[in-house]
């Protein structure tokens, strides 16, 4: 599908909620969709709660559209979400994720309307403080510099985002077997090699309730290392992808050796191999004007020694 030439944006709107467990987030989050000042369908994507969220959706909120799966499939849910949704524009939120005014959607149909070209709106995440989460910052710029500041990025934040839903499902949404780590930064590849832009906005600021407890800290070691190489393997040219993993690899193992999770690193390398045939079987490298406009967004990234700088400050990964 080629990207709009623009026209003015009087767009359905849905939001797609996925869900898992923690039913009183998920009350708030609905909550705050609800107070939206714009027609809108709401729907929850539940990956197979057990904790009684299904029934607080239907009995508070019988106007909220509930897809109930059989079973938890992790990151496929989005897809689902957003291929259930009647609107043209999707909000993709977690259920840990709160609007922080009633005009979020309003705004955000705004950004669409002055760039016609993009595919996906990132928000602002905020802390429990109210201030720039950067354990959530994912885009190639400092966010010291730019958290405040529009600009193009090459990352999908899959919690925390809106797409024009064509282009998404056109795109194929996130690659299944990706979960927690990457499989927004996959999308996005695929979704700047069909001629789409990606975005950041703080014109929307969404603020992040974490749970502690929901990802044990050895789990981001090893997925965001599997996922990383299966990125490169999935999207770039041999000699790419080698640059790409060789770059990941390095920094995730100082990350891990820091954090003592070197073990959680070998099992993602080990298990990035053992998955490497469903990665390349789907290999669809970008093509040459994609690498530069990719060479291009990425021309503000910070180095690997000042992002190693930020995890030593910040103690995160």
């Amino acid at each position: 599908m080629d990207p709009p030439t623009g026209a003015k944006l009087n767009p359905s709107v849905s939001i797609a909620i996925l869900n898992y467990q923690r039913r009183e987030a998920l009350r708030r989050c609905l909550e705050a969709a609800r107070s939206q000042r714009y027609p809108l369908e709401i729907l929850v994507v539940d990956n197979a709660s057990t904790d009684g969220s299904p029934d607080m959706v239907r009995d508070e909120f019988p106007d909220v559209r509930l897809v109930r799966l059989p079973q938890n499939i992790a990151t496929a849910a989005r897809n689902i979400g957003v291929a259930s949704a009647k609107g043209d524009i999707v909000f993709t939120i977690d259920n840990d994720v709160l609007f922080t005014t009633p005009d979020d959607v309003v705004r955000c149909l705004e950004v669409f309307e002055r760039h016609p070209r993009v595919a996906v709106v990132n928000f602002m995440i905020l802390d429990s403080k109210g201030q720039l989460c950067r354990r959530d910052w994912c885009h190639p710029r400092d966010a010291d510099q730019w958290g405040e500041l529009e600009f193009p990025t090459d990352y999908v934040l899959e919690g925390t985002s809106a797409c024009r839903r064509e282009p998404f499902l056109a795109t194929g949404g996130y690659w299944p077997p990706m979960f927690i780590g990457h499989e927004g930064w996959d999308l996005g590849f695929r979704l700047l090699d069909s001629g789409w832009d990606l975005l950041y906005s703080p014109a929307v600021r969404v603020q992040h309730l974490v749970d502690p407890g929901a990802r044990p800290s050895n789990r981001i070691y090893y997925t965001f290392t599997r996922n990383a190489i299966w990125v490169a393997l999935r999207n770039l040219s041999p000699g790419a992808a080698a640059i790409s993993i060789a770059k990941d690899m390095a920094l995730m193992a100082f990350a891990s050796a820091r954090a003592g999770q070197l073990a959680a690193y070998r099992r993602g390398i080990v298990d990035a191999i053992r998955g490497a045939r469903p990665a390349l079987d789907t290999r669809r490298p970008i093509s040459p004007a994609t690498r530069r406009r990719h060479r291009e967004i990425h021309r503000l990234k910070p180095g690997v020694l000042a992002i190693a700088r930020r995890h030593i400050q910040q103690r995160l990964i």
